[in-house]
């Protein structure tokens, strides 16, 4: 049984099997995203300080900031896992933006797949590893990207239908919160100014500050400069769009700017980072 390295899953992702016997107690390092999907056994386990069940039948989505360990398991616990790298989770995190999923995902994220889901779940599960070890290396990372990106869609959707998360009392910062990623993934590409976002909102640049810095410990800006950059990573990726097209097509003032820009918040200029991704 292969012992699983989540910790330190730099880049692209992985697929495979394991009974987490040899990290004992420990706490197990997530590094982006790890699903979970259990064959046999059942295992206590501890995530966010909170003891469950995780049995044969259930489902787990496991991000970077999530504090998970098993205390004790059966000794035929045994399960699959998908676990990526952060660079491939944050596109689909920003793209999806609805709060009954977040919600939902945040309060309980073991879930018990029905009959008819846990079929599609399996398809979904397959695609991952023949994308890990048979798709060609230089689109390997965006289909981990858009996979990743339809199992979070179809969840959501599937919560909607059952209505999950839709009775939740949502507190005023919540709403705001929630709105404030709304009007990012509306506006980013035409206005960055962290003035216009709460104007929208009618509250002041401080108190979006103080929302933000509680919630991720990030600044408005730096989650709309995320948001940016994770476009530009896709475009540069994903597209044949040339440097200065990108630029244009987010409104930067000029292409030296975004390439400063890019540079400053990943270490790589565009084209070195779209370079790294071809090869």
């Amino acid at each position: 049984m292969e012992r699983l390295q989540i910790g330190i899953v730099a880049d692209g992702g992985k697929t495979g099997q394991t009974d987490f016997k040899a990290y004992g107690s420990n706490r197990i390092g997530i590094s982006g995203c790890m699903v979970l999907i259990v064959d046999s056994g059942c295992a206590i386990v501890s995530v966010g300080f909170k003891r469950r069940v995780l049995r044969r039948g259930m489902m787990a989505v496991l991000f970077y900031d999530d504090i998970f360990w098993i205390e004790r398991s059966s000794s035929t616990f045994c399960c699959r896992y998908v676990a990526l790298a952060d660079d491939n989770v944050q596109e689909a995190i920003y793209k999806l933006s609805s709060p009954n999923f977040w919600d939902s995902l945040s309060e309980n994220s073991l879930l018990r797949p029905d009959i008819a889901q846990w079929e599609l779940l399996e398809r979904w599960y397959e695609q991952m590893v023949w994308i890990c070890h048979n798709s060609a290396s230089e689109y390997t990372n965006q289909l981990l990207r858009n996979n990743i990106y339809n199992l979070f869609m179809a969840m959501d959707g599937e919560m909607t239908q059952s209505g999950a998360g839709s009775n939740k009392a949502i507190s005023r910062s919540r709403i705001l919160i929630i709105k404030f990623l709304k009007l990012v993934a509306q506006h980013f590409r035409t206005t960055r100014e962290v003035s216009f976002y709460a104007q929208q909102l009618c509250i002041t640049t401080t108190y979006l500050y103080k929302l933000t810095h509680n919630r991720w410990n990030l600044s408005p800006k730096e989650l709309i400069d995320q948001q940016t950059i994770c476009e530009i990573k896709t475009l540069l990726s994903g597209t044949d769009m040339s440097v200065k097209e990108i630029a244009a097509t987010l409104h930067f003032e000029d292409t030296p700017y975004m390439c400063r820009y890019f540079r400053q918040r990943t270490g790589l200029s565009p084209m070195e980072f779209r370079n790294k991704e071809r090869r």
